[in-house]
């Protein structure tokens, strides 16, 4: 019979505590002599100035046991619960398998309150109006980037970067307005809702009063992005789907919408005459489970990123 998540989470801990291994949840430091070795930790890092009301992030890792310094690095968003240390959890399985190390930052209602601090990236206020960008939340991605490099001696220097529902809509909107990233590679999973790639509406709908050029536009397109969509992640009155009447015009559930923001941006990229790296992958049999999207992401991560 097969093991259940809290089996195998169980055997992983016990199987810690024998070979000397940091627990979930431990805060860990690298050691003076090297780097953090194998299991989960919990380090931390300054948060941005933002009128966070905590000087300091959590980011929750995890070394797979076959990970080396020159292996991929994966940067996961968790959901609108801001629960990292279940996201960590589910990705732990998928992170041995695969041999890459995974780094959760956590972002916290204390420290980034309401869906305009997180899901929509410190971009606008509350009434819309647009912040300046050192305000923007999205640096915090690098900035967990390199603590988790320096932690664990990486020496890749670029990630891949992965964010499910809430953190899907926190990626994408990362992927259209982060100048400088150093994500390779970008899967948006399953977001409530989108910031369409032109200038036909005001954010978070669109991107008229971000002052986005052409060139920020091309350069987005530019970007090696997957939408990762599950089929059944099709209930219109999922508890947590956004019912804006912008957000109800992108379709009536997360796969339709996804779908829906793909072919704007197939639009927006022929009308600026570029090519779109972007591509849709469905995932069969999955609705709204990060748990369930998992395992393809970092299967997409690890031919990705290989090289």
């Amino acid at each position: 019979m097969k093991a259940s998540i809290t089996d195998l989470t169980q055997r992983r801990h016990l199987l810690a505590l024998a070979a000397g291994l940091p627990l979930m949840g431990c805060v860990s430091s690298p050691p003076a002599g090297g780097t953090l070795l194998a299991g989960s930790h919990v380090l931390h890092f300054p948060a941005p100035g933002l009128g966070a009301t905590s000087d300091d992030i959590r980011l929750h890792a995890h070394r797979p046991a076959r990970w080396q310094p020159n292996d991929p690095v994966a940067i996961v968003m968790h959901g609108v619960r801001r629960d990292a240390d279940r996201y960590l959890r589910e990705w732990l399985e998928p992170a041995e398998d695969a041999g890459i190390l995974v780094l959760v930052p956590e972002f916290t209602q204390a420290k980034f309150p309401g869906r305009n601090f997180y899901n929509f990236g410190n971009v606008a206020d509350d009434k819309m109006n647009i912040r300046p960008s050192e305000q923007w939340v999205f640096r915090v991605v690098d900035d967990a980037f390199a603590i988790g490099r320096k932690a664990f001696g990486a020496r890749r220097e670029r990630f891949a970067l992965y964010g499910h529902s809430a953190g899907a809509q926190f990626v994408h909107r990362y992927m259209l307005l982060a100048k400088e990233s150093r994500a390779e590679l970008i899967i948006s999973a399953n977001a409530g809702s989108y910031t369409l790639p032109n200038r036909d509406a005001n954010f978070p709908w669109g991107l008229a009063n971000v002052a986005a050029t052409d060139e920020d536009l091309k350069r987005a397109f530019a970007r090696q992005v997957v939408l990762l969509l599950g089929d059944k992640d099709i209930d219109p009155n999922h508890p947590n789907l956004p019912t804006d009447p912008e957000a109800r015009a992108q379709g009536l559930n997360r796969f339709a919408r996804g779908h829906y923001f793909y072919e704007q941006a197939r639009a927006a990229a022929a009308k600026l005459g570029v090519p779109l790296r972007w591509r849709v992958q469905t995932v069969p049999g999955v609705a709204h489970s990060d748990h369930g999207m998992a395992p393809p992401a970092m299967k997409i991560m690890r031919q990705g990123v290989a090289a």
